[in-house]
């Protein structure tokens, strides 16, 4: 976990909330970490969240206690009924459970006033991750892939196996007699990323490129270098393009239309993020709609992106506002001129 100290991922006196499934990656994190908080002067509690989704969801959070009581740490069972929380919200399961489990870490670390969240994502998660993006069709932004660090609200997500191989973490919980729970929703081949994991990689594996998991990592690597340096200057050119308006955001459009195409998508992902929170949605084709709004849309055409997120183009401004849309629309690109 060298990774941790040369990249100043925690800081004595943290408190951290380590996420722990029960599998292989997990539980060799929570067994590391916990052979290594008294070094870093950091407090642990391991969370686990029961989505109810399985039968046997019930017999994993009672091996993560068992688990947790050898390590002498603290643990927390969150449980969240995944399906009865987000029936109607149109998400599939897989999206559904990361954002009650997601929400579930953030209210377990306001109760217990920590400061960071350590999750166990490997290399090859990575990997994975390039792959069900560069599939789905995403952009530099989504060739990112999953951050070593981020921000969930006041917590700081962090990942520090994320340069970590699978078969690295299989070897260390053999070396230390650490046994796990397997997930056997991860063998469901109706969820793309198993697909991608079972079928997809090993293909790419024998008959294209070994070290195929390696070369999605580092592109990851290179697209969160470039993107930062987009995100940065997109930041600097929004304090002079963009103000808010009561609860909308206005962009100055002349000077919106010289600047590179890169920075003006990033502009208007940054103010879908400001209103909505996030881009679940918004895709390539809802930035061609967006783009043409600005140069060829007559003044007062309104376009309705993902979400309940609206573009309507004035004389010198784009206005960016939340408006709820019908359900029946919510992934649909309406445009129309307002009277």
């Amino acid at each position: 976990m060298k990774v941790i100290r040369s990249d100043r991922l925690v800081a004595p006196g943290d408190r951290v909330l380590v996420g722990i499934s029960g599998g292989p990656d997990s539980v060799a994190l929570a067994h590391v970490l916990s052979t290594i908080s008294s070094s870093l002067q950091i407090e642990l509690l391991l969370v686990h969240v029961d989505h109810q989704l399985r039968s046997t969801s019930a017999v994993d959070a009672e091996g993560v206690s068992q688990f947790a009581k050898q390590l002498g740490l603290p643990v927390e069972i969150v449980t969240r009924n995944v399906r009865q929380e987000t029936a109607g919200r149109g998400w599939s399961l897989e999206d559904a459970a990361r954002r009650v489990r997601y929400q579930a870490f953030r209210e377990t670390a306001q109760r217990h006033g920590a400061q960071r969240l350590v999750l166990g994502h490997t290399a090859d998660d990575q990997a994975e991750t390039v792959l069900m993006r560069l599939i789905r069709g995403a952009g530099l932004t989504g060739l990112t892939g999953i951050p070593q660090t981020r921000r969930l609200g006041d917590l700081v997500v962090i990942r520090p196996l994320l340069r970590i191989r699978r078969d690295e973490i299989m070897a260390y919980l053999q070396d230390h007699h650490l046994s796990y729970c397997e997930d056997a929703t991860n063998q469901d081949p109706s969820f793309l990323r198993n697909r991608i994991r079972a079928q997809l990689v090993p293909l790419l594996e024998r008959d294209y490129n070994l070290q195929i998991k390696t070369l999605c990592c580092q592109l990851a690597e290179q697209c969160q270098v470039d993107g930062g340096y987009i995100q940065r200057s997109a930041a600097r050119t929004w304090r002079r393009l963009v103000k808010s308006h009561g609860s909308s955001l206005l962009i100055r459009k002349e000077p919106f239309v010289r600047q590179p195409e890169a920075i003006q998508r990033a502009l208007l992902r940054l103010a879908i993020q400001h209103l909505q929170g996030d881009l679940t949605g918004f895709e390539f084709r809802h930035w061609l709609e967006a783009q043409r709004l600005v140069t060829e849309r007559p003044v007062g055409t309104v376009l309705d992106l993902p979400g309940s997120v609206q573009l309507q183009r004035t004389k010198d401004h784009v206005i960016v506002r939340l408006k709820p849309l019908p359900s029946s629309t919510n992934h649909d690109i309406l445009l129309r001129k307002r009277t």
